[in-house]
């Protein structure tokens, strides 16, 4: 899926109307440049966490989870410091899953550079929609 394709997706899911969607999110904190000038991109793993954080963070107001120290089971998380907190958060939400590499259990890897097959990203937009739905209810 782009990134494009992802972003229409999302605002969708939320009933809103993507029409101008990038300078939209960008105004309001969601959308960073990049995703405008990379649309036709394939969508990556640490991108959609982005998005999916931002926008439940500056549209649906829902706050961080201050202590995020059980993502550091992500052996990953670190690897880019810009975008770890975006994954702590989808991760501990559980909106986005980490995968474990080891047979026997407990290597757990978010793959910021991996892409998802078009289901999987479904099931993270159903699964931020789901947990906004919650949250909101209290």
């Amino acid at each position: 899926m782009t990134r494009e394709a992802f972003i229409i997706q999302l605002c969708r899911v939320f009933g809103e109307e993507p029409g101008s969607v990038y300078v939209y999110g960008r105004e309001n904190g969601w959308l960073e440049q990049e995703d405008e000038l990379f649309k036709e991109e394939e969508i990556n793993r640490k991108t959609v966490a982005r998005i999916l954080h931002m926008y439940l963070l500056k549209e649906k107001e829902i706050p961080d989870i201050k202590d995020i120290s059980k993502a550091q089971v992500l052996r990953d998380l670190y690897d880019c410091r810009v975008c770890a907190n975006h994954v702590a958060q989808i991760f501990l939400t559980g909106i986005m899953e980490a995968k474990d590499l080891a047979a026997s259990g407990g290597f757990l890897w978010f793959d910021l550079e991996g892409k998802d097959d078009l289901n999987a990203i479904e099931q993270y937009l159903d699964n931020a929609f789901e947990y906004c739905d919650n949250y909101k209810r209290g």
